[in-house]
């Protein structure tokens, strides 16, 4: 982490590997309800680790239920609501970083952006690396793979006190890196929209 805390440093250092890259499986959607292909979600944990991911995305339950399975094996972000008082909540389960979710408009609205800025500040505080994500999506939640306001929403992430932003990838290769020179933060790409064939998504990732 740039910011030179060791705490950050550590932490980070779980899942944010020396070249740069990681690779975190978001498996906080329960929250939704059941989600298909997650249902034991310590056997699916079990799978994520021996596939070699550096770090998996869970809510509070997950990591109450899986502890054991996840600690010293994996990194783990927990995924928390827009109050900062879960950041302490989260170092003191152990967690190594913590994550944000936002599906909306943009810009966002004051409320949001305070929200954001108050749980940087915790994260300051309790020294946990903060992902901030970001995502253009319409009325209903659906993400809007635009470029420009992609590269709005990662901007709004580094700018609110983020230690990393994740939002949306829009290809081609050439054209998202104005996202990246846009925002002066690691940019963690989310997973994107349902691929049918593994090879699609092996050559999305590529």
């Amino acid at each position: 982490m740039s910011q030179g805390l060791p705490g950050k440093i550590i932490r980070s250092s779980r899942f944010l590997k020396s070249d740069g890259r990681t690779l975190v499986v978001a498996m906080d959607h329960g929250l939704w309800g059941i989600v298909d292909g997650i249902e034991d979600i310590k056997r699916i944990i079990e799978m994520v680790i021996e596939g070699g991911a550096d770090a998996v995305m869970v809510n509070l339950g997950t990591v109450k239920a899986a502890a054991e399975t996840i600690g010293g094996r994996i990194g783990l972000i927990l995924s928390i609501p827009f109050d900062a008082k879960y950041v302490e909540f989260a170092a003191k389960v152990g967690a190594d970083g913590i994550k944000t979710t936002y599906f909306g408009s943009i810009p966002l609205s004051e409320r949001r952006q305070e929200q954001m800025a108050e749980i940087a500040r915790a994260a300051e505080d309790w020294q946990i690396p903060y992902m901030v994500e970001v995502v253009p999506a319409d009325e209903n939640g659906k993400p809007i793979y635009n470029l420009e306001l992609v590269k709005k929403a990662a901007r709004i992430g580094a700018e609110v006190g983020g230690d990393m932003v994740k939002t949306a990838y829009v290809g081609p290769v050439e054209d998202y890196r104005k996202v990246v020179e846009a925002c002066p933060l690691p940019i963690v790409v989310m997973g994107g929209e349902r691929m049918e064939k593994p090879s699609d998504i092996l050559r999305i990732v590529k």
